[in-house]
Order: C-alpha cells, then sequence, then structure tokens
C-alpha cells in the first residue's frame, strides 16, 4: 500500500526539526562580544547590570544546548518511524513513534510537531486495502 502522505508529512517534519537544530548549534556557537556591547549600550538606558548581561548571554546559551539534545532525539524518533515505514513496512511500530516524535515536538515548534502527530494516526488507522474475492 503506498503511504504517500505519511511519508511526506514526516520529510517535511523532519526538515523542519533539522533547522531547528541548526538554530540550536548557531546559538551556542554564536560569537557573544557583539551581543554583549549592543546589551551594555541598551543596559545604559535601561539600568542593566553586567552581571544580568551575562545571565542573559548564559540563558541563550543553554536554549541552545537544550534545543540541540531535543531536536537530536525528535529527529532520530522521526528518522527511525520513516525507515520503518520505508523499508520494513512495520506501521503500527512507525506511526507510534511518529506520534511521540510529533507529541514531544509540540512545545518546541507547533507545526512540525502537528504534521508528525498527522503521519503517526494516519500510519496506525489506514489499512491495508483487502482483496476481493472472486464469487
Amino acid at each position: 500500500m503506498k503511504r504517500t502522505g505519511e511519508i511526506a508529512l514526516t520529510i517535511i517534519g523532519g526538515c523542519i526539526n533539522l533547522l531547528v537544530l541548526l538554530i540550536g548549534i548557531r546559538l551556542v556557537t554564536a560569537d557573544y562580544s557583539a551581543i554583549r556591547s549592543q546589551l551594555q549600550a541598551a543596559g545604559e538606558q535601561q539600568d542593566l547590570t553586567p552581571q544580568q548581561i551575562n545571565d542573559y548571554i548564559q540563558i541563550a546559551q543553554a536554549a541552545g544546548h537544550f534545543i540541540i539534545v531535543y531536536s537530536i532525539i525528535i529527529f532520530l524518533l522521526t528518522a527511525i518511524g520513516l525507515f520503518l515505514l520505508l523499508k520494513l513496512k512495520m506501521t503500527k511500530t512507525s506511526g507510534i513513534l511518529l506520534l511521540i516524535a510529533g507529541i514531544l515536538s509540540l512545545p518546541e515548534l507547533l507545526v512540525p510537531g502537528i504534521l508528525l502527530v498527522i503521519a503517526g494516526i494516519m500510519a496506525l488507522v489506514r489499512k491495508p486495502k483487502q482483496p476481493r474475492d472472486a464469487y
């Protein structure tokens, strides 16, 4: 049975999660010296202390690490679900993995989460066509 809908939704959701992973990597590897100087310039008007500026930068780096780990977990679940759907034709297991990946990605991003949940439900619900009897 063709599973074009599930495959397309899974690939789109996985690609969006990869983009989020790249954003997380960018947050971790960013050069914060320019951001620090901009925050110091803005902080003079808003009474930001150097400690508060350092706290903001540490929060951004911690968020980047969290996004990286979270996106890798979701992407691995998505890739395994897609492999099971395409190669091994294990639709129930694939549907469960896609549902888990979709539910986990909902707090991170809404669109890929919804796409993966829909793909998981489609993989679980769709039944293969039964051959008709010749009688």
